[in-house]
Formats: C-alpha cells, structure tokens, sequence
C-alpha cells in the first residue's frame, strides 16, 4: 500500500478544439481531480492531537497553513485556548509561508509559463536563507533585507515609484525593469492582456454557522469535492483579495480579470502581505477566525492561494470527523474559474493553444500537478 504522503493525485484537464478557418477555438472543455481529500471519515477514531501532524504531512504545499488551520480547529473541538504569544507566533508563520510561496511563484512559475528565464539557483537561495533568518525570530533588518531583494530582482524599483506608475497604470514605466517588467513586457508581446478575462464570482465571506451546516449536511462530501454557494462556483485567490485595491483598478477597467490583472494582482498581494508581516512586530494582526461547540471546531484562515476551511468533530479525544475545503476546490471546480478562462480560448495553433492554458492554470496555482491533455474535434 502506497504512504498517504504519495497519494496527494493532481489535477486533469481534457480540452477539445475545433478549427474555424487559422484558428483553434476550444470546444469544450473537462476538469476533473484525483487530489486527495480528506473525507469525512478518513481520520476516523485517530486522536485528535495527532491530526494537525497529518494533515501537515499529508498537504506540504502550504504545510504551515495546514498545519496551523488543523491545530485551531482541533483546539476549539477539544476546549484549549492557546495564549496571546501563540497566537502571534502562528501569525507570523503563516504571513512568512504567504509571502515566500507569492515569492516563488512569480520568481518561478510564472516566468515558466510566459517564456522568461527564472531567477538563478543563486537568486533562489538568497531567498531562502532570508526566509530561514526571518522564521528564527522577528527582525526588521531582515524585512529590510528581504525588501531590498524584491526590489532589486521582481520590481527593478524601489517599492513606492513601483506602486505609484501601478496606480497610475504606466505600464511602460513599469515594464522596463525588474522581472516584473520582464513578465509584463511578455504578456504584451503575446498578446494575452485580456486573456482568460472572464465575469468574477468572488468567494463571498460566510458566517461560521453557514460552513458548519454545509459541512454537517448528507451532501458534505459532494460540496468538499466541488463547493459552491447557492449553486455558484465561486473564486478565492489573489485576485479576490486584491479586487478592490485602488492600485488594481485601472488594470481592472483596462482587461477584466485578464491575465495581465492577475499578474499585477498577485504581485500587490505580495506587497501586502509583506507590509503586514512588517507591522507586525508593533501592532499585529489576527488569524481569519476560529469557531467551536462542544465537540466541534471550525477554522478559516486565507493562504496564499485562498481561502483554506478544517472542521474537526471529536468525542473523548478521538476524531469523528475530519474535512477540509481548499482554495484549489474552488479555483479549479469543474464550472469555476478556469473553466471559463479556457472556455473562451482562441488560438493561431494546438501549441498556442496549450501555451494560453498553461499560463492561465499557472496564473490560478494550483495547489497539486495538474495533467492538461489537448485533442481535436473530429
């Protein structure tokens, strides 16, 4: 038998095309997931103390967050109330994890699907050692540091002349420099500022009392595997959080929710969540929210991809139930986000075609590998 570690499963996506004259237009379109999910029973009669350590293992992408998510659901089942010092230990850690996995997405992933050179193993490993300094214990100099290696590698500016030509929407000035630019100046050359631009269904803030009636319901498997609300597939990421940012705004009115939006949405995201993490150390923030009754725990707790759920029930220690809703649920449902910004894909060849895809699947990031297979329509 395979370790639960090894059977984390991945995204497939069968995408069909027709030709119309020089253009391959996607037909239609099928996503579909092996991830691994814990249903309600999968962590069925184990103690409660051990499942925050499992679910860490079981999810490291985003592991911290897991992790931290597990162990605030299973402290409000079992009545523990963990003090201030804690809690703002575990603030940080989640804001280190968020602003590092942003970090590397832009430095990697999306230079990958764009046709830009990734930064240097060098580069990468300067990143790393920050990131092992800033986790040892909060110092400014390292937030300075780590500022100054944004700065000089992502933006090409220092921060405020970045967010003011953002603000301003002055792409050329933006573009120019950094690899940011770099990222900018390709999206441009390939013509995919609108592309993926489809109407948002942001995921709307519900009250505990809602996910616990949706996760106790007889269809709570059924809504682990494809969420929605009120029959809708909604969005949770970067680009929700960031809607509303005034920053954004002329991208927004410029190309939707278009692959260029969500590139400079994902980069604000960064920013902010760096700005957080270096406030902090004087005035702090909280954790999304904890809820629990006799027995039950519910947490939500955003993460660098979205916005991530755990709800444990117990009796005398051990686990009746345990699930957990994911950001990659609702991004990737079978109706949701990415079905939409591939639906209305257009391209010059099948290779294009894939090209397109791929940037989007990595502009949404998803949480596993993903397996994309592309035919042609007899």
């Amino acid at each position: 038998m395979q370790p639960l570690e090894q059977l984390v499963g991945q995204l497939q996506l069968a995408l069909h095309y027709v030709s119309e004259g020089r253009l391959c237009r996607v037909k239609t379109l099928t996503i579909s997931s092996t991830r691994l999910r814990l249903n309600s029973g999968l962590l069925a009669g184990k103690p409660v103390d051990l499942a925050p350590k499992l679910t860490g293992v079981l999810f490291s992408l985003c592991g911290t967050a897991q992790t931290i998510t597990s162990t605030q659901a299973c402290e409000q089942a079992t009545g523990k109330q963990p003090d201030a010092v804690i809690e703002q230990q575990r603030i940080r850690q989640i804001g280190i994890e968020t602003l590092f996995e942003h970090l590397l997405r832009l430095s990697q992933d999306w230079p990958v699907a764009l046709g830009n050179e990734s930064l240097s193993a060098h580069e990468l490993q300067a990143l790393f050692k920050l990131k092992r300094e800033l986790l040892k214990v909060p110092n400014p100099a390292v937030m300075d540091d780590i500022q100054r290696w944004f700065e000089a590698r992502l933006l090409g500016l220092p921060l405020q002349r970045w967010l003011d030509y953002c603000t301003r929407g002055d792409a050329k000035k933006l573009s120019i420099r950094g690899l940011i630019g770099n990222l900018m100046t390709n999206v441009c050359r390939h013509d995919w500022e609108h592309l993926g631009a489809c109407p948002q269904q942001p995921l709307p803030e519900q009250s505990f009392e809602w996910w616990r009636q949706r996760l106790a319901a007889a269809d709570a498997e059924h809504f682990m595997a494809v969420p929605d609300v009120e029959g809708r597939a909604c969005e949770t990421s970067s680009l929700t959080r960031q809607w509303d940012n005034p920053a954004l705004q002329v991208w927004r009115e410029r190309y939707g929710s278009g692959l260029m939006t969500r590139l400079l949405a994902r980069v604000l995201d960064m920013l902010a969540c760096w700005l957080r993490l270096r406030s902090a150390s004087e005035a702090g923030f909280s954790l999304s929210g904890v809820e629990g009754h006799a027995g039950e725990g519910i947490a939500l707790l955003q993460t660098a991809r979205g916005l991530l759920v755990h709800r444990v029930v117990q009796q005398h220690g051990l686990i009746l139930e345990y699930q957990i809703v994911a950001p990659t649920e609702w991004n990737f449902h079978p109706q949701g986000s990415l079905y939409h910004m591939l639906s209305g894909l257009r391209a010059t060849s099948e290779v294009a075609l894939r090209n397109q895809a791929q940037a989007l699947i990595a502009a949404l990031d998803p949480c596993v590998t993903y397996q994309l297979e592309i035919t042609r329509d007899a």
